[in-house]
């Protein structure tokens, strides 16, 4: 949400996991291999707080299209400062909530059909307010084509999720074409379903 956290993860759980990433940074150094770069974690709750399941070394997909938009900060200036050694203790971020929506081919997952064709009305999706950001499409004869991977994303920014949600909504309705969407994601209710089991997962 505006708060930069998922309205189902506590704010302890949020600097618990905070803190195993900073202790392997640490860790790191402390060995004579200091790490420079992105670095996001995987995390699972449990009863017992959050667990480790993995690091990944590179910007999160979809994660980064939440994030980037609402930097404040210099990208580039910031990306030189980290290879630089002297990045800021901390980076200025609107607050806002985004929503990120992907349209993928049908089929992703499994089976994904290439080569439909999508047609997308990027003047009436920048009215909304919405970002687009394109992913794995071919270009053929001034025409867009699914490929096996996904597609492109909306990303809607607002003062809060339900309003962030709206608006990618609002834009992939300038979209056309066969393809796939979770609708879903972002919406109030499945938000609460999620809080409660998050809720359900911590008491054991």
């Amino acid at each position: 949400d505006a708060d930069h956290r998922l309205p189902f993860v506590t704010r302890q759980d949020f600097e618990g996991a905070l803190e195993t990433m900073r202790k392997t940074v640490a860790a790191m150094a402390a060995r004579g291999t200091p790490f420079k770069g992105i670095l996001y974690g995987g995390f699972m709750a449990t009863k017992d707080g959050p667990k480790l399941l993995e690091f990944n070394v590179r910007f999160a997909d979809p994660e980064s299209m939440n994030v980037l938009p609402i930097l404040e900060d210099d990208f580039l200036g910031t990306c030189q400062a980290l290879t630089e050694g002297h990045l800021p203790a901390s980076l200025r971020f609107a607050h806002q909530a985004t929503v990120c929506k992907y349209v993928v081919p049908m089929g992703y997952g499994s089976h994904p059909r290439a080569g439909e064709q999508l047609k997308v009305d990027e003047d009436s999706i920048r009215q909304t307010g919405a970002k687009l950001y394109y992913a794995s499409v071919d270009e053929k004869g001034g025409h867009l084509y699914t490929t096996t991977s996904r597609s492109l994303a909306i990303v809607g920014i607002a003062a809060n999720l339900e309003e962030a949600e709206s608006i990618s909504e609002e834009a992939l309705a300038f979209i056309a074409g066969s393809f796939y969407a979770r609708r879903d994601i972002g919406r109030p209710d499945v938000i609460q379903r999620k809080v409660e089991r998050m809720r359900k997962i911590r008491q054991g």
